[in-house]
């Protein structure tokens, strides 16, 4: 057995899971489930939204490895199937290569298109909006800026921007196009096109995390989740209140 490998492809898997927007329990618990598979003496792992540190213990060496995390999103499929493939590799036993194998079939096949994305963000926001009370053009209105808004985020993340300023831009551009659909007439108010089309970006997974984590006694995670999804808020608020005070100065309304 080349622990190494055992090593690199455990962690790998919780490094998958935390950038997928998984829980730091259920990513330990990943972990140890595929390093135990492998009949280690102990193996150790710490988790948090920033890093992932595995240490194992065999015929009295201790072997560990430090995985960074630089970057987070939500994927809550690829979370569940790596998930399963760690009991599948405790069950039946599969080797290192067929455990390789199989997480980069999953990381190949687990992947939605750029129009998928687009898509079924701008049906968010126009679901959201129908819920806040919009009407039919505040619906429709809130498809085209949940996608425009998608596409701004997702091309700024490619970018060395961090999360911080992604967000307050994104929140300023939802608050660009309600004020341009507003004075052209499509919509009569920009309040609840502006609640729907906000929502695409407000942290509910981190804040949701953050909180099962602290109850699981995974305190640093959950805290730093917390402070996580209060800074994003933060920044959503700040890039929108922007546009909307500019606007409210110029005397236009």
């Amino acid at each position: 057995m080349d622990i190494n490998r055992v090593l690199n492809f455990s962690s790998n898997a919780g490094k998958l899971m935390l950038q997928s927007g998984g829980e730091t329990y259920r990513v330990e618990e990943t972990i140890s489930r595929i390093c135990q598979s492998f009949n280690v003496d102990e193996v150790d792992v710490f988790a948090t939204p920033t890093a992932v540190m595995v240490s194992v213990s065999i015929e009295g060496k201790v072997h560990s490895i430090v995985k960074r995390i630089k970057s987070r999103g939500v994927n809550l499929n690829k979370v569940h199937n790596i998930n399963s493939l760690s009991r599948k590799v405790y069950v039946e036993k599969l080797t290192i290569d067929e455990c390789e194998e199989e997480l980069e079939k999953l990381c190949r096949e687990d992947s939605y298109s750029k129009k998928t994305i687009l898509f079924f963000s701008g049906m968010a926001t126009a679901t959201f909006t129908l819920l806040f009370g919009g009407d039919l053009n505040a619906i429709l209105a809130s498809f085209i800026v949940g996608i425009i808004t998608k596409l701004v985020s997702v091309n700024l993340s490619k970018s060395c921007l961090n999360e911080f300023f992604i967000n307050s831009i994104c929140g300023a551009v939802v608050a660009i196009c309600s004020v341009v659909l507003l004075d052209i007439g499509i919509i009569k108010e920009m309040d609840k096109l502006i609640a729907g089309s906000i929502m695409l970006l407000v942290p509910g997974l981190a804040l949701t995390n953050s909180i099962r984590d602290i109850i699981e006694g995974q305190l640093i995670s959950g805290l730093t989740k917390a402070a996580e999804a209060i800074l994003i808020g933060i920044s959503i608020a700040g890039g929108t209140g922007v546009i909307i005070h500019l606007y409210l100065q110029m005397g236009v309304m």
